[in-house]
């Protein structure tokens, strides 16, 4: 079973604006197969029984964070509950909201048949909560609110817990519903827009936004509604014309795989070279990468050798992946990934650091994009059919097609990892990938064949999908340090170059 990084699992209610979100060690951990065992595999012909399955292990699980939430949510006084109580009852307009800290806009996706559902509302600090430290700047460590689905089919009631971390502040939201409706999960800050996404207890999809201006959630609010990017990202389809979406790069494709699974004092892994080798043989047929750099059960020397190696070749123009599975340990809030030849203790400097991949992204690759996808685990289970890939008209064909090469000509830093808290399997059942890498496999293969550029944006929203009801949730962000500049990375197909 893997040992992991805690991740920051985005979601719809945030409690404070001012939250840094360097992220530097949850995308580098990995795995700890001390007790390995085999997920069976969900076989079953009723497409309707799985997805009854899913909203079960989805309310069970917001049921034991929720459970938890009981820890740090406090006694609210008589006024309080009473102030509560008579929000919740009046529905409010987002305009008419009462002055705040700070607002949200929200979209709840709906699935299949259902209709998407907007949400808003605000949050203000506990005055009487513990006071948090972080960036010479004091937190109250407690916030609460209210949201309301702007059908007035509901309104909600919001608790959200601050925590800081090394280089970041996060924390934990439960959010609870008077048509028993729950969700449940955590923040972060992107840039001066909090931007998250997460999942209901009914295992629909949300994106949100925060802000500490009204005027600024409901011009969101409105673009939820009225801007066809969010579906598009949502439901990227697969008609006859979309071959016609074709994009120019400025520069060259470069990738460095790495996969590590025989180690000399940690236990062997099954997935990481299996997955590595098939996603290679994937970007070589399909897509046109100038030079892919492999490193299988490498050593420390190896894998810096080959960062140097990427560094050497790469220009301002350039497109960059860097994928990494393997093992991967924290101490003192430090990130590692473990080579081959790593110590099964720290002390011995022959860990990887995090700082050796920061400065490498940051200052040595010259690259327009870069993308790092870490594996860090998963958890087996049938692959389920793509969601992106139903029902896009001409029309949004046209406006993707737009919105892809906005990202390609913008600069981007961005991080797709899978994590949990929890102990999860090497492989999926029958096979030897991981989730992670199978999932990204199939989809890659699926748009190649759909005639599809897809940007890394799409490609973590539909593994945030296949997910629901494990542990374990994919996290998509850019590292503050990076400098990202609102662009994404793209796969682009063969068929799909000028």
């Amino acid at each position: 079973m893997f040992k992991i990084v805690k991740f920051l699992f985005i979601f719809i209610i945030i409690s404070t604006f001012t939250h840094q979100a360097n992220s530097e060690s949850s995308w580098i951990k990995k795995k700890d197969d001390k007790n390995k065992e085999i997920v069976s595999e969900l076989k079953t012909n009723s497409n309707k029984w799985i997805k009854k399955k899913e909203v079960k292990e989805n309310k069970k699980k917001l049921k034991e964070k929720i459970e938890k939430s009981k820890s740090w949510i406090t006694k609210k006084s008589k006024e309080k509950i009473k102030d509560i109580k008579n929000n919740l009852k009046k529905h409010k307009t987002i305009e008419k909201l009462p002055k705040a800290e700070f607002y949200f806009a929200a979209n709840v996706i709906g699935k299949e048949n259902e209709k998407d559902k907007y949400v808003y509302g605000y949050i203000n600090s506990n005055k009487e909560s513990d006071l948090i430290s972080f960036n010479n700047k004091s937190f109250f460590s407690i916030s609460d609110g209210i949201a309301y689905f702007e059908d007035k089919s509901t309104s909600c009631e919001v608790d959200s817990l601050l925590t800081p971390m090394r280089s970041q502040l996060s924390g934990d939201v439960i959010i609870k519903c008077k048509n028993n409706l729950e969700m449940a999960g955590g923040f972060l800050q992107i840039g001066n827009i909090g931007k998250g996404i997460g999942q209901t207890s009914n295992g629909n999809n949300v994106e949100f936004e925060f802000y500490t201006s009204k005027n600024q959630a409901i011009a969101k609010l409105n673009s939820f509604k009225i801007n066809k990017e969010t579906s598009i990202a949502r439901k990227l389809p697969s008609p006859k014309n979309n071959k016609n979406i074709k994009l120019e790069p400025n520069g060259k494709y470069y990738a460095l795989l790495i996969g590590n699974s025989e180690y000399n004092n940690w236990d062997n892994l099954i997935s990481p070279v299996n997955d590595v080798k098939e996603i290679k043989k994937v970007l070589e047929k399909s897509y046109k990468f100038e030079k892919i750099i492999s490193v299988f059960n490498g050593s420390k020397k190896d894998i810096l050798s080959a960062f140097k190696k990427l560094s050497q070749i790469t220009t301002p123009n350039d497109y960059v992946l860097i994928y990494y599975s393997g093992h991967g340990e924290i101490e003192a809030q430090q990130a590692y990934w473990v080579p081959k030849d790593g110590s099964k203790d720290w002390g011995n400097d022959d860990w990887i650091g995090i700082n050796y991949i920061d400065i490498y992204i940051r200052d040595k690759i010259k690259a327009h994009h870069i993308a790092v996808l870490v594996d860090s685990c998963y958890v087996g289970g049938k692959f389920k059919g793509l969601n992106l890939l139903d029902n896009m008209t001409e029309e949004d064909s046209k406006i993707f097609a737009k919105q892809l090469v906005t990202d390609l000509n913008s600069r981007s830093r961005s991080v797709l990892s899978s994590g949990s808290t929890g102990p999860v399997s090497d492989t999926v059942a029958g096979t030897n990938h991981s989730r992670f890498a199978l999932t990204f496999l199939n989809l890659l293969k699926e748009f190649e064949k759909s005639s599809i550029p897809v940007n890394l944006k799409s490609v973590a929203w539909n593994m945030d999908r296949y997910f629901a009801g494990t542990s374990q949730r994919p996290h998509y962000y850019h590292p503050p340090t990076w400098i990202d500049g609102g662009g994404d990375f793209i796969f682009i197909p063969k068929k799909n170059l000028k």
